[in-house]
């Protein structure tokens, strides 16, 4: 091992990780995830992220891989037993993106509030200008807010939502043990978070148990009045039982950045529906944001490869027995300033 060991992936989304890894890496991205995994058998280190996915055969090839980093805090693009199996420790940047996610829910509520889509398109199209008194905008302060999965994400989003919106905040923990944060009301079961929420934000990582975690009996739970935000992954909540309650009355409306598959085709019946609001999965894209996951993976990526234990690690319980554990630890080189540590 070298200070020039291979780093592969898609482009890195900020100049600030690339700079960062270029100082003492051979940095190679290439835009085709065909061409990464054509070259992942050279690779020390790689960067991943969606449409690339890291497969029980791209790993099987990986001889010399000893990280894998993930962009965001999102894994389901890797195989984690394949890496495990051969010793090849994952990474993912957990808190880096939180803010904006957060955001973004924020924003898809108050677009699903005050309808901010239908009246741009309807000012446009040149419709009546002014207020009304039969209109049908609302307000999201003081309202009942469930934060279903409560990371960094959820944590965010509930400061925001109590300190700034005064909202109620109740949320459901994987454990169901309550959540520590001054911000929220109290912790309770799904199916009572459903019930309570006049806001459900869904904030979980896609696993075989929270597939459908959002289904037609979840969905049943909830108000008629009340409006179901998915910025999680696609197939968390139940797309043909959403577009059921939605099209019944059942549910108020739905914004979504997140589908399954993605992109959704262009005939997908929720686009058809004037009451749901969607974005192209990019809650988590923003410049700060960029950054913040870029220079987490480089910090990941440089601590492995330098034999010492990364901070974003994936599964904890992974580092004994690796491939990065086993190299000669050498001080790694702190990515914010360019200095050892």
């Amino acid at each position: 091992m070298t200070d020039r060991a291979l780093v592969l992936g898609l482009p890195l989304l900020h100049e600030a990780g690339r700079e960062a890894l270029r100082a003492h890496y051979r940095l190679v991205e290439h835009d085709d995830p065909a061409e990464v995994a054509q070259r992942i058998a050279g690779a020390d280190a790689l960067y991943a992220y969606p449409p690339l996915k890291v497969t029980a055969p791209m790993i099987a090839n990986a001889r010399r891989l000893k990280v894998i980093a993930a962009a965001g805090s999102g894994v389901d693009h890797i195989d984690l037993a394949a890496a495990r199996a051969d010793g090849i420790v994952v990474t993912h940047a957990v808190g880096a993106g939180a803010l904006s996610v957060a955001e973004h829910a924020i924003g898809h509520m108050l677009c699903l509030a005050k309808r901010l889509v239908h009246l741009d398109r309807a000012v446009r199209d040149g419709g009546r200008f002014g207020p009304r008194l039969d209109n049908p905008y609302e307000e999201i302060s003081g309202r009942t807010l469930a934060i279903v999965g409560f990371g960094a994400i959820g944590r965010e989003l509930a400061r925001i939502a109590s300190l700034g919106f005064g909202m109620d905040v109740i949320a459901v923990t994987r454990d169901g043990q309550p959540a520590t944060d001054g911000n929220v009301l109290r912790t309770v079961p799904l199916g009572d978070a459903l019930a309570a929420a006049d806001i459900v934000s869904v904030h979980v990582p896609l696993a075989p148990s929270t597939r459908g975690l959002i289904g037609r009996a979840e969905l049943a739970c909830m108000k008629p009045t009340a409006w179901l935000v998915d910025t999680s992954r696609g197939g968390v909540v139940d797309a043909a039982a959403l577009h059921e309650a939605l099209v019944q009355g059942r549910l108020a409306g739905a914004a979504l950045d997140v589908f399954d598959p993605e992109p959704p085709p262009v005939d997908h019946p929720l686009l058809a529906l004037p009451n749901v609001i969607v974005s192209p999965h990019c809650a988590g894209i923003t410049r700060g944001a960029y950054r913040r996951l870029s220079l987490a993976a480089a910090t990941d990526i440089d601590h492995a490869l330098r034999g010492l234990r990364p901070p974003g690690l994936v599964a904890p319980e992974s580092w004994a027995g690796s491939r990065a554990a086993a190299l000669p630890p050498r001080p790694a080189w702190a990515i914010q300033t360019g200095e050892l540590q």
